[in-house]
């Protein structure tokens, strides 16, 4: 059976909306000079962006109310498919101000809605059968409410099952509980990384330690960690590795790290060295923070290799 190349699993999307409104001032009221609306979450980020790569993708998630037949509609739109589970209470409305006075940017993220057990059996066949197909599926955002900390561990475990490399793109108790079912790779970012870990990482040598000693601990094969405008670092069997972005103006740093892992996994199924790999992500959030709203709307793969020379390689081991 022919694999489709990559099956992202989103269990809190959203509808994004961002405003751009100079001087935000609390309490008092705001004009606002532009609004954006786009489909939202980490998962659905990763998915619109390797579909303008050019790669099969397919977007699993649960979707509720007006606002998840709108999202719907607005992936289907794009020529992203999708298999919905769909929920009683509406799909999150996540608001987000730029400020361009300031240069803040301050996110506004609503729970979601309530997802019952009878929802999370459904999507776990879902995952059994798109597996089958799938060369790469992302588990990837948030949980919503009702989801237990320890779901994403089932739902790697459904995947490796079928024979499918995962990847693992979360935080908190979802993260903790996630790394253990071993994923193929996750993407912590520092933050992130520091909290699990349970000491602060502030440089690419302690990232690379810590990666290093949670691969080994977790049996994960490649551990990426973004650490903002300095790039990521990777470890995996073929080294570890700094990837350093090209300077450039950042418009909006919000889906950056879902453009990362895009370009990481085209890298991926395309055949392409891990390092290099490294470095088509770190050029693909590069390309991500030069352009305005939540992700990279309709991205050129032609514009992450133009990047993806300039950016700055080093082997850290």
């Amino acid at each position: 059976m022919k694999r489709r190349q990559v099956t992202t699993v989103t269990p809190n999307p959203a509808i994004d909306k961002t405003y751009w409104l100079e001087g935000l001032q609390p309490g008092r009221q705001n004009r606002v000079s532009r609004v954006r609306v786009d489909p939202g979450g980490k998962g659905i980020n990763i998915a619109r962006i390797l579909k303008g790569y050019g790669l099969e993708v397919a977007a699993l998630g649960f979707f509720g109310g007006i606002m998840g037949r709108e999202l719907l509609n607005m992936l289907e739109k794009e020529g992203v498919q999708t298999a919905p589970v769909f929920v009683d209470e509406d799909t999150r409305t996540n608001t987000k101000i730029m400020d361009p006075t300031s240069g803040a940017e301050t996110e506004i993220n609503e729970p979601g809605p309530y997802v019952g057990e009878r929802e999370q059996s459904l999507i776990e066949q879902h995952l059994a059968d798109y597996a089958l197909q799938s060369g790469y599926t992302v588990f990837s955002g948030s949980l919503p409410q009702g989801c237990p900390s320890e779901f994403y561990r089932r739902l790697i475990a459904t995947a490796h099952q079928h024979g499918c490399k995962t990847i693992l793109d979360t935080s908190g108790p979802a993260l903790k509980e996630g790394i253990k079912a071993a994923p193929y790779l996750i993407k912590p970012n520092h933050h992130e990384l520091s909290e699990l870990i349970g000491r602060e990482i502030t440089t690419p040598a302690t990232a690379v330690e810590a990666a290093a000693h949670l691969a080994a601990a977790y049996r994960i094969a490649v551990v990426v960690v973004s650490l903002g405008p300095l790039g990521a670092v990777m470890t995996s069997s073929e080294g570890a590795f700094h990837a350093i972005p090209p300077k450039v103006k950042p418009e909006n740093t919000i889906g950056a790290g879902d453009s990362l892992v895009a370009g990481i996994i085209y890298g991926m199924v395309t055949d392409q060295p891990l390092a290099e790999c490294l470095r088509l992500g770190v050029a693909s959030g590069t390309l991500a923070v030069t352009n305005q709203g939540t992700s990279v709307a309709k991205p050129q793969i032609e514009e992450v290799l133009a990047l993806e020379k300039q950016v700055e390689l080093k082997r850290l081991d």
